[in-house]
């Protein structure tokens, strides 16, 4: 991983003031991150800040033309090369200029000549040598390639040359190597029929006589402005050369697949980085425990600190409020979370939230012991008040038959005591609504797995239990349920902090559903601010040691003084003085944020943040002992931490992949560990028999392995029997059996 990855690289920042227009492109890839990069690309180092918090460790991509001022000419493996050569041995040469290597190549600068509009264009000077110009980009130095090599300077002090006469003449010069109107479509040619669509526009320009040099270049041009992601110029050079080789006219049904194996390109999960997690943002006196989990368990940091800031707002739910502007007394946020660790099974999710959450059940505890001892006394309370009302009963009814003065009721003083609660794991929606209808506080809601409670409330017919915990999360709604024959249930401040684990393949199927335009997307899951995704931990050592009791104790002190408070009586905080400046600012900067953010889920989580950050400067003040007044100091750490979660929140989102990609992801993951490897093939059947998520029959099992196709990583085998019977059977990449 590389340093400063939430920073502006040096090269980027040397770019953005040579007057270069820039913005942020996927990580390890060529693709942009924004919509509309041609009019959003700049130099401001303010907004490439933003960009580089919001899009943690992306490539950065730099417009050519006229935006930049210059043209690029792309040198593209040993083909530019070779190619290159030979223009110079024809006395056709390139100045020396600003140069930078790249993943399989070098891009040469040059300026763009004033007035003089430089297309971009695609083996118009050779195999191999392709130009940016209008419209075109190139990533720039200190991006990292699909391959893991970084663009970097040859030498950063170079100038940038003029574009020597013969290029800007050759660029040019007007070109009759066009696709015939009928093969030539404006429709995006998605993943999973590139090669298929390709081929076919091939095979129409062999039929109508195009010379293999045109189709080449046309079909180039086509892949870069139409594939989405656009295939390889050598995969594409393969399509070109395997149709050229039937006679123009005559071509036969052609399969795209090539007869030698070419290299597998890799076929991963590319998710955006996270910001790791450190110590020094969580409130002192819970920091020893924290440490002494992830230490014990060998887990990131990350998984004990989410779980004690969520168990930390579990406990505290309406004991404490913060009022975050100074004279806006309307504006009082509740600091009741939602959150979870995203982690593959076995990496200790349970353990974790089970140690962090401990001192609370210790809380708990001893309040149902008290309980209990109260229940006895109540009861026998109950009985000598009964054996009173008996009594009372006898003597008013003598009086009656007598004619005698009635004597009077005895009052009744005794209250049933109410269990006091701060957790529950699996209730229903009217069992919880009626626990907190005798807990004003609040609870706190622990889900081993969120996933399943998730999915449950997208079934038909759980809207109001939707609705009530979507109330919930405000904190300080009111909600009623009425029942015939079992009268109302009020709650006046519904209000739960709810945490839990989630494995990433779930959370990633639930988020094609939830995410999808209609009456799921109501923004369930971006109240999930404490949702946190961390890298798996590369080292591990084994630790045999008893629990921190210090740690524990101090953590039970903590929550013991949080507890003891009254929540119709909260205790009230504001910012102080430095707290308030930094609060503004940072609110300010949001604002901004939320108003550029592209993507519409994301939008919806930052706006969500307005209140996560007083909420969290709260809660660490709280914990450290502070009371009225959030110092700088905790609103500094909630700054930071809301940064942190940011980071986060893009990965989970950005996991958000169409159930064909899902389904091929899968499958490749299985071919990776060695699935069918040492057979070297497998049937269409081997893959949907399985009962594999999003690959449990024919038609998804067909999708997910011809994108696999286009990856190189199998392909069909043709006339393949099975029993004497046709089988649709494919094998697989040589390359990928021997890493196995």
């Amino acid at each position: 991983m590389r340093p400063n990855q939430s920073k502006v690289p040096a090269e980027v920042v040397e770019a953005a003031r040579r007057g270069w227009k820039l913005f942020p492109v996927v990580p390890k890839g060529k693709a942009s991150m924004i919509k509309h990069w041609p009019r959003m690309a700049c130099n401001d180092l303010t907004q490439l800040r933003h960009w580089a918090e919001r899009f943690t460790g992306c490539n950065w991509g730099m417009a050519t033309g006229e935006p930049s001022g210059v043209i690029v000419v792309d040198i593209d493996g040993l083909d530019g090369a070779a190619e290159l050569s030979l223009l110079a041995g024809n006395g056709y040469v390139l100045p020396q200029t600003l140069t930078v290597k790249t993943g399989r190549g070098k891009h040469l600068y040059f300026r763009r000549p004033v007035g003089k509009a430089i297309r971009n264009s695609a083996g118009k000077l050779g195999k191999g040598l392709d130009v940016r110009g209008e419209g075109g980009y190139v990533l720039t130095a200190g991006s990292v390639h699909p391959n893991g090599k970084i663009y970097a300077y040859e030498d950063p002090s170079a100038e940038i040359a003029e574009a020597p006469e013969w290029l800007l003449n050759r660029l040019c010069e007007p070109s009759n190597l066009r696709v015939n109107e009928k093969t030539s479509f404006n429709d995006p040619i998605p993943e999973g029929t590139r090669n298929s669509t390709l081929t076919s526009l091939a095979g129409s320009m062999r039929n109508k006589g195009m010379s293999p040099l045109a189709m080449e270049v046309a079909l180039l041009e086509e892949n870069r402005q139409r594939c989405s992601p656009p295939l390889l110029d050598e995969e594409v050079r393969t399509i070109a050369r395997s149709v050229a080789q039937y006679p123009a006219g005559r071509l036969p049904q052609l399969k795209t697949a090539s007869p030698d194996w070419e290299e597998p390109e890799p076929f991963e999960e590319i998710l955006p980085n996270v910001a790791t997690c450190h110590l020094e943002w969580m409130p002192i006196s819970l920091r020893p425990l924290i440490e002494d989990i992830a230490d014990r368990l060998q887990v990131p940091l990350d998984f004990p600190a989410v779980a004690a800031i969520a168990t930390l707002a579990g406990i505290t739910n309406r004991r404490a409020v913060i009022q975050p502007k100074q004279r806006d007394f309307s504006w009082v946020v509740v600091p009741n979370l939602w959150g979870g660790i995203v982690a593959s099974p076995g990496m200790l999710k349970s353990p974790v939230i089970s140690s962090m959450t401990r001192p609370a059940l210790a809380v708990e505890r001893r309040w149902r012991e008290v309980y209990q001892e109260e229940i006895k006394a109540y009861q026998s309370e109950l009985e000598l008040q009964e054996e009173d009302m008996k009594a009372w009963r006898n003597r008013y009814q003598a009086a009656i038959r007598k004619n005698m003065e009635k004597p009077a009721k005895p009052e009744s003083t005794l209250s049933e005591p109410v269990l006091k609660r701060l957790i529950t794991n699996d209730a229903t929606f009217e069992s919880l609504h009626e626990v907190l209808s005798g807990n004003p506080a609040g609870l706190f809601v622990l889900r081993d797995e969120l996933t399943g409670w998730l999915a449950g409330l997208e079934r038909q017919g759980r809207e109001q239990e939707r609705a009530f915990y979507l109330e919930c999360w405000n904190g300080d709604s009111a909600f009623t349920i009425d029942r015939i024959g079992r009268g109302s249930v009020h709650v006046p401040h519904a209000c739960i902090s709810l945490f839990g684990g989630i494995q990433p393949a779930r959370l990633r199927s639930y988020l094609a559903d939830a995410l999808r335009d209609g009456p799921s997307n109501d923004g369930l899951i971006q109240r999930f601010q404490l949702l946190v995704w961390p890298d798996v931990p590369t080292t591990w050592k084994y630790v045999d040691r008893s629990p921190d009791q210090d740690a524990l104790k101090l953590t039970e002190s903590v929550f013991d003084r949080i507890v003891a408070l009254d929540s119709n009586s909260p205790l009230y905080f504001r910012f102080d003085e430095e707290a308030l400046k930094l609060f503004e600012q940072w609110l300010t900067d949001l604002e901004h944020r939320i108003q550029i953010e592209e993507s519409p889920h994301m939008h919806a989580h930052l706006a969500k943040y307005r209140s996560l950050m007083p909420a969290l400067a709260l809660l660490f003040a709280l914990a450290d002992g502070n009371g009225e007044f959030v110092p700088f100091v905790h609103a500094q750490m909630a700054r930071e931490f809301c940064a942190y979660l940011e980071s986060h929140a893009r990965r989970v989102y950005a996991s958000q992949v169409g159930p064909e990609r899902a389904a091929a992801i899968s499958l490749s993951q299985r071919i990776a560990r060695g699935w069918r490897c040492q057979e070297g093939s497998f049937s269409l059947r081997d893959v949907y028999r399985n009962d594999w998520t999003n690959l449990d029959s024919p038609e998804k099992a067909r999708n997910a392995i011809r994108i696999l196709e286009e990856y190189r990583w199998v392909r069909q085998v043709e006339n393949a029997t099975s029993f004497g019977r046709p089988s649709e059977r494919y094998e697989i990449n040589p390359k990928l059996r021997k890493k196995v």
